[in-house]
């Protein structure tokens, strides 16, 4: 981005800002992770509650991601007319949305037998009646998520990343001291410390905005103009949210057909894989929203495409290394986190080889979030929709196919190969949405980190064999392997660089710099 210094700066900062909250979140997330899996392992009552909580968790995901973005662009065009319409106009939305989610929340409570009889088919019948009880009250986070949603698009709009990433460790501080305390609550301690801890980041978002002069007030009239403008972005932009966060539901419905435990395996192997997204991807592709929106406005054509382009490259810089190294040391990585108390050698075992096949579609699930900030700034949000849709028929099949042959790894597998096929697609759009002659240039640097990555691979495979030949722990042979193996692949790049793989290279040590300094 050295065309625009002064923009990839403020990109550069808002990142900062996001990864270290998002970083702090995700500790503490690991942290709750490894307790759950110490006292309930992949037990069949976790299966229930994993999957009770995933259908308000995927709800309230789909419909922020998707007002969130919708959002975003419309307030920072109210506001560059007048902060009090802007403000004045949001406060009626605030209004409607919690009166639309107070609403979905009543009727899914009436249904939820009907639910769990839907997306817990695989379950038997004790299992569906413990999920039914779990799912009216888990249902209540439709509500109190929901009704925060639109603060987290007025936070995001307004580039006030420190609260918005800060609100969200609320729920895995509540969660943690939920599980350490034992009260005797057996599975309904994660219950209550969700219900409990989403309430305190709602809340601790509003009196942020507060205190940051957002007026709550409605001296403008209702405008049904503005509510339709609002959601005829946002309903195809759900399209971009079922393919980032719909396809962990089908999974985790499909792999109640399979052996006790499965359901559980998948959801501590996707958030392990999810974890470099939520703190180095997400932060990223949020941190370029409002900025992209801003020239998309100002109909700044040269700038968007070159955020595109390095956005692809720094993607592929960073995701391609963690997948390698997901595949060498996923086990011990599994193993340290999570292997104790009621999480066994054998639990610890399949749930590194799903995260492995979760890590080869490492790239592609990274992708989307970029994927759709730029497809939710460039207003072109139908095809979002359309693809979303595809991506659910897509993944359902090959999870038949998967798992037939490999089981619950089959159905990560299956997660890999559908986000590969519709990312590759969104690429080849949104380059002719930007008018990109080629990507050339572009693709001349992901020839290199794929040679770096296969250097680092046979690296990490050798420096792994010969340790065991030795019989030297694995304490000690991994972090060497692994540093050895990281080294080798900064090495290639360093050979074999392009211009634009030494601007990425520039700006992330001038970052490393600035933190240094700091």
């Amino acid at each position: 981005m050295s065309e625009s210094p002064s923009l990839a700066g403020q990109i550069g900062r808002a990142s900062a800002i996001i990864m270290i909250w998002a970083m702090v979140d995700k500790i503490l997330a690991i942290g709750k992770e490894m307790m759950t899996a110490q006292r309930f392992g992949v037990s069949t009552s976790l299966d229930v509650f994993n999957l009770a909580y995933s259908f308000p968790g995927t709800v309230v995901l789909l419909f922020s991601g998707a007002l969130v973005s919708a959002f975003v662009p419309l307030y920072l065009e109210w506001r560059k007319r007048s902060p009090l319409e802007a403000d004045s106009h949001t406060t009626w939305l605030i209004y409607v949305t919690i009166l639309l989610f107070a609403a979905l929340t009543l009727i899914f409570f009436v249904f939820a037998p009907e639910i769990i009889q839907l997306i817990g088919y695989g379950f038997q019948p004790e299992q569906k009646a413990l999920a039914v009880i779990l799912e009216r009250l888990l249902i209540l986070l439709i509500f109190i998520d929901g009704a925060g949603i639109l603060f987290r698009g007025i936070l995001h709009a307004r580039k006030l990343f420190f609260h918005l990433y800060v609100a969200p460790i609320f729920v895995n501080i509540t969660l943690i001291v939920f599980l350490f305390f034992d009260m005797g609550l057996d599975i309904y301690a994660l219950v209550w410390g969700f219900l409990i801890g989403t309430t305190m980041k709602t809340v601790y978002m509003g009196i942020a905005l507060r205190r940051e002069k957002f007026q709550y007030g409605t001296p403008l009239p209702f405008d049904r103009q503005k509510m339709k403008a609002l959601w005829l972005l946002a309903i195809p932009m759900l399209g971009s949210q079922l393919i980032a966060n719909a396809n962990l539901m089908v999974d985790q419905v499909m792999a109640t057909q399979l052996p006790a435990g499965s359901v559980s395996t998948l959801r501590y192997a996707f958030r392990i894989n999810d974890l470099p997204i939520q703190v180095v991807i997400a932060a990223i592709s949020r941190a370029i929203f409002p900025f992209i929106s801003e020239e998309v406005a100002a109909g700044r054509n040269d700038n968007l495409q070159n955020i595109f382009k390095y956005s692809l490259i720094f993607l592929g810089f960073l995701t391609i290394p963690i997948t390698c190294l997901m595949v060498l040391f996923s086990e011990d990585l599994v193993i340290l986190l999570l292997k104790r108390g009621a999480f066994d050698l054998d639990a610890a075992r399949q749930t590194s080889q799903v995260l492995v096949c979760y890590s080869l579609g490492l790239f592609f699930l990274a992708y989307t979030f970029i994927n759709g900030t730029f497809f939710a700034a460039l207003k072109k949000t139908k095809m979002l929709l359309y693809m979303g849709i595809v991506s659910i028929f897509l993944n359902v099949l090959f999870n038949f196919l998967f798992m037939h042959f490999f089981g619950v790894k089959g159905i990560a597998l299956s997660t890999s190969v559908t986000m590969g096929i519709i990312s590759i697609w969104f690429i080849f759009l949104l380059k002719k949405h930007l008018g990109i002659t080629n990507l050339s240039q572009t693709f001349s640097s992901f020839y290199r980190l794929i040679l770096a990555a296969a250097g680092m691979l046979g690296t990490g495979w050798i420096i792994v064999k010969f340790f065991e030949f030795t019989a030297i722990s694995r304490l000690i042979s991994v972090p060497i392997a692994a540093l050895a193996a990281s080294l080798c692949y900064l090495g290639i790049i360093w050979v074999f660089r392009t211009k634009d793989l030494d601007t990425c290279i520039t700006v992330l040590t001038s970052k490393f710099a600035i933190w240094k300094k700091g």
